[in-house]
């Protein structure tokens, strides 16, 4: 919860202070929950705690995205922004591999030393040329731009840097705030294709999957929790460095509708085995035979999110709007993410205990069905294009809409 408060801090601090200032400030509040946590053994100190570290998630969750997409060539925005996941799933392999074999001291001093090693390795970076150029700052826009692309080529910059700087300027004429996105028909596609894969990204399950992983393998498995959820952190990480990969040779849409429908069906063969189990009550020996199908499930799951869904919805909230409500978007669909996620790992168990596990990963696979046709139709392809390039094309469409919609009105 405390990550929707962040958000909003992530959004007021990108815009006012800059998206290298936002990254260092960014760990003050997860720093402070840290050694909250380390040092306290008190309920409400740790919900203050963890309220805290989730403010430090939504500030990063808001700016890190922006600050990506607006440095990475166009040839690896994409990988450089699925490099993200694979920093999450880290962070899960390191709870899940050496939590349940420490003490709760030693976990979180680990805990600890992350947000002191995040602040350390961000030092040297520069601002955003975006940010500079959005208040007019040409020749500070212009220094960090010639060290983020590594080049001295003064025409080659002033060239690349005049696209970008007209660009700015015209998204500049248009008002900076969450009325003008959510008003103005220009961003109503835009809007519509974030909030569809936000949906897809969280109501397929992911957070209360990893939130009751252990539950789940000790009500379908002899497994051991403990040494389950090692195997899904490994798998996890495996899968989010290889998708940083495959972004880099395939387009957004088509890891994306390999990801849903996979998805899809590892969540069903998961949700059959629990029909089967709970429902239809079938024989142990018959059960013993299909006993594999929810580890093989869950793992395909975890492959098969890492490699589309799990990531770029983020990417492309912060391709697809311009300049002025950049933030703003960033912001809002990092919100409706937070609301998503604790929604359906505070519903998991309530659906279960009344409706049966089948219920809920069927409830799961459904909504990956349905993303398979939304990414299908709507979702526009955004590989190898630079961020003018995407914001123009998005935005063209959208005023053809409103310009069709306009002409049937008058005749009618």
């Amino acid at each position: 919860m405390g990550s929707i408060p962040g958000c909003y801090f992530g959004q007021v601090l990108s815009e006012r202070v800059g998206r290298r200032r936002t990254i260092f400030s960014s760990a003050i509040p997860g720093l402070i929950g840290a050694v909250i946590v380390l040092f306290t053994k008190t309920p409400e100190l740790i919900y203050a705690a963890r309220l805290l570290m989730g403010v430090t998630t939504g500030i990063t969750a808001v700016v890190t995205m922006i600050y990506i997409t607006e440095i990475a060539d166009k040839e690896i925005r994409g990988a450089l922004g699925m490099l993200v996941q694979v920093m999450n799933n880290s962070g899960s392999l390191i709870m899940y591999g050496v939590g349940p074999f420490v003490s709760y001291t030693v976990l979180n001093s680990i805990v600890l030393t992350i947000p002191v090693v995040y602040v350390l390795a961000c030092t040297w970076i520069p601002e955003s040329p975006y940010y500079h150029l959005k208040d007019g700052r040409v020749a500070a826009a212009r220094k960090e731009f010639m060290v983020i692309k590594g080049r001295k080529d003064e025409t080659w910059v002033d060239n690349e840097l005049d696209v970008i700087r007209a660009h700015v300027r015209e998204s500049m004429e248009n008002k900076t705030t969450m009325k003008e996105l959510f008003t103005n028909m220009r961003y109503r596609k835009a809007v519509y294709i974030v909030a569809g894969l936000k949906i897809l990204q969280y109501m397929t399950g992911s957070s209360a999957i990893q939130s009751y992983l252990e539950m789940i393998f000790r009500q379908s498995s002899s497994i051991s929790g403990p040494h389950v959820s090692i195997v899904y952190g490994f798998v996890q990480l495996a899968a989010g460095i290889g998708a940083t990969f495959l972004a880099g040779w395939f387009g957004r849409r088509i890891l994306m509708l390999i990801s849903s429908l996979g998805v899809a069906l590892s969540l069903t063969a998961v949700g059959l085995y629990f029909f089967l189990q709970d429902f239809n009550k079938i024989s142990a020996e018959s059960l013993a035979l299909i006993s594999a199908l929810p580890l093989i499930g869950i793992l395909g799951f975890n492959i098969l999110y890492a490699v589309g869904i799990g990531n770029l919805p983020y990417v492309m909230q912060a391709e697809l709007f311009p300049i002025n409500v950049k933030t703003v978007a960033s912001s809002s669909a990092t919100m409706f993410a937070c609301v998503l996620s604790f929604a359906v790992a505070k519903c998991y168990q309530s659906i279960k205990d009344n409706f049966g596990h089948h219920t809920v990963f069927w409830s799961f696979a459904s909504i990956a069905y349905l993303g398979v046709f939304f990414v299908y139709f709507l979702v526009p392809e955004t590989k190898g294009k630079t961020l003018e390039e995407v914001q123009d094309k998005v935005q063209e469409k959208e005023e053809e809409q409103a310009l069709r919609d306009k002409a049937v009105k008058d005749l009618e």
